[in-house]
Order: structure tokens, then C-alpha cells, then sequence
């Protein structure tokens, strides 16, 4: 039994190390890519027919060359993208502050709705977080419409608080870590408020240090959401100087693939950041919630 048990381990470790290889290896390819020359990935990773890929090709259109290891290693694609182009380090920092806000601004709004729908006491309070519920679970496409109507009544349409209002306000936020409030014990929080604590003081003294882990789970999370946003962009931002280089990257591959790979591992980099510096908070915060939610 126990040699059966060691078999089944080790046939599960090989199949979970091979998903892993298969996720990260485009990663790898791409950082690996980073260092080739703009000329050379021109030449293998557009259709065009050029004197150097005409081999590769049917005279017409030219076939992709994918290589693992470029033919010459250098740097030129990063000088390319920070130095002589200051296009791109703009679109960067348009990325930064888009997603800066909407993080600062979940993790102080959603500590104060979760507490005062699992804390306070008011009518209709269920009621309202059914409805809170349900719009984290409608579709981001559906909800975009009510956005642009309001965003259009308010004159904020073609600006970045089109986006950052709504991310500030999702519903996700304050459901994650509400699920967490729900195992405190409630009879210290009436004992401090007995002893005169203020609603305030019992949340910032009491509340808050107990749900930093899934506050740091919220943080990682937001941030990889709101760093990757698109379709937001592509909606309410009409000025290409002043879109996200998320929805820039994708216009990259047809205009400058010579460059491609260098700016899409610049603009990994902080999600790969904030993920190595939150990680362990944020597993520890999402099994303390799920399991708060398995025991509903």
C-alpha cells in the first residue's frame, strides 16, 4: 500500500513538473529572444521576404523561424526601447499610473465595505451584498456599457479615471476578504465596543492586522488584473499617447517585431515582482478565505 502510494506520489510529481516546464518555457523563449538582434528577429518573425529569410519562404510570404537561442546575443533591443524611444517608456508609465491608483484604492476601500458587511448591522444589509455579488460575476464587457454611459454624464470619458473609478470600486476585493472576517471571533469585537472602543478603532486595532494576508492576496491579484487592462482601454482612452502599453503591445508585433520581446519582458517585470514579494501572503490569505467560504 504505501509502495502504491510512493508510485502514484511520483507519477504525480513528473505530471505537475511537465505542466510546469510547458508554462514556463514561453517565458524563457521570450526572455531568451530579448537578446536578439531587431534585424534578426525581423527577419524570422515577419512575413515579409527580405534577402536574409528568402530561403524560408515562397517567394510571396515569408514563414515564421522560431530559434531558442539567437544567432548573436545582444542588448540593442533593450537600448531600442528605453533609450531611443521614449514612446515606449511613456506607455510604461501610463500602465503604472493606471494600475497604482485602482491598487491603493482596493486595499483602502474593501477592508471598510467587508467590515461593515460582516461587522455592522443595518437592513437590507444581505440584500445589498447579493447585488454586490452579482456584479463580480457578470461579464467585464457588460458592465463596460453602464461605465461609458456614466463616465460620458460625468465628463470623464477619454481619461484614466474611466478606468480607475470603477477598478477602485470592484466587488472582488471586498468579497475575499469578508470571507476571511467571517472566522473572527465576534464576541471581542463586542467586548471592545463595551469598553468603549469607537467603530474605528475596533476596525483599525482589531480588524485590520487580522486580514493583511488576504489584503496582500487582494494586492497581488488587483495588480495583475489592473496591469493587463485592455479592453478598458481600448473603450475609454481615445488618445494613443495616453493608453496603457498593454493595448500598445499588441500593435507591436505587426509594427516593430525587432523589439517585441525586449518590451514585453520590460513590461513583465513588475507582475513578476509584486507576485515574488506577495506569494506566500497571498496562498496563506486565499486558503484562510476559501476555506471560511467551504464552511458556509
Amino acid at each position: 500500500m504505501c509502495l502504491k502510494y510512493k508510485k502514484q506520489s511520483k507519477a504525480g510529481t513528473i505530471v505537475i513538473a511537465l505542466f510546469a516546464v510547458l508554462v514556463f518555457l514561453p517565458v524563457v523563449f521570450m526572455f531568451v529572444n530579448s537578446f536578439m538582434s531587431p534585424r534578426e528577429a525581423e527577419n524570422r518573425y515577419t512575413p515579409r521576404v527580405t534577402a536574409y529569410n528568402y530561403l524560408h519562404s515562397d517567394g510571396t510570404e515569408h514563414y515564421m523561424e522560431p530559434a531558442l537561442l539567437p544567432d548573436v546575443i545582444t542588448a540593442d533591443g533593450y537600448q531600442g526601447v528605453l533609450i531611443d524611444d521614449p514612446l515606449y517608456v511613456r506607455l510604461f508609465w501610463n500602465s503604472v499610473l493606471i494600475a497604482l491608483p485602482i491598487l491603493l484604492g482596493q486595499l483602502l476601500v474593501s477592508p471598510l465595505a467587508a467590515y461593515a458587511f460582516e461587522m455592522m448591522r443595518f437592513k437590507g444589509k444581505e440584500t445589498l451584498y447579493f447585488l454586490y455579488i452579482m456584479v463580480m460575476l457578470m461579464p467585464l464587457q457588460l458592465l463596460m456599457v453602464p461605465h461609458y454611459i456614466a463616465a460620458e454624464a460625468l465628463g470623464y470619458n477619454n481619461t484614466w479615471w474611466a478606468i480607475v473609478l470603477p477598478g477602485i470600486f470592484a466587488p472582488f476585493g471586498t468579497f475575499l476578504i469578508r470571507q476571511q472576517l467571517k472566522g473572527f471571533d465576534r464576541s471581542i469585537f463586542e467586548a471592545a465596543r463595551l469598553d468603549g472602543a469607537s467603530e474605528w478603532r475596533v476596525f483599525r486595532h482589531m480588524a485590520l492586522p487580522g486580514v493583511t494576508s488576504a489584503m496582500a492576496a487582494l494586492a497581488v491579484l488587483t495588480f495583475a488584473d489592473c496591469w493587463n487592462i485592455v479592453d478598458q482601454a481600448v473603450v475609454f482612452i481615445k488618445n494613443s499617447f495616453d493608453e496603457p502599453l498593454s493595448v500598445y503591445l499588441s500593435r507591436l508585433v505587426a509594427g516593430n517585431p525587432g523589439q517585441i520581446f525586449a518590451i514585453a519582458c520590460i513590461y513583465m517585470f513588475p507582475a513578476v515582482i509584486v507576485f515574488a514579494l506577495g506569494r506566500e501572503q497571498m496562498a496563506y490569505g486565499i486558503s484562510l478565505s476559501a476555506g471560511e467560504a467551504a464552511g458556509l
